[in-house]
């Protein structure tokens, strides 16, 4: 006799995790949203920020403003991946 597999759990039954989604992943609060946002905003005036007070001691304007914004850029959408990656 040939067993059949389980069938999926039928549309908007809670998962594992008690969310509705299957996988039991859990969605992301506003408080996490929240944080994320605010990191990546001062990820980026931070960089910024450093890049300008090196760029005013020495007298580069611009170069050292561009880079640090750069890096705070970069620094931000790593810490958003981060952090989100929990969520999907």
């Amino acid at each position: 006799m040939v067993e059949e597999p389980p069938s999926a759990p039928p549309p908007g039954d809670a998962g594992p995790g008690g969310t509705g989604d299957p996988g039991g992943k859990p969605a992301p609060t506003l408080g996490d949203l929240f944080w994320v946002g605010t990191a990546c905003a001062i990820s980026v005036v931070a960089g910024g920020g450093i890049g300008y007070a090196i760029d005013d001691a020495l007298g580069t304007l611009p170069w050292f403003t561009i880079a640090g914004l750069a890096f705070g850029v970069l620094s931000a959408v790593l810490l958003a991946v981060n952090q989100l990656r929990k969520y999907v």
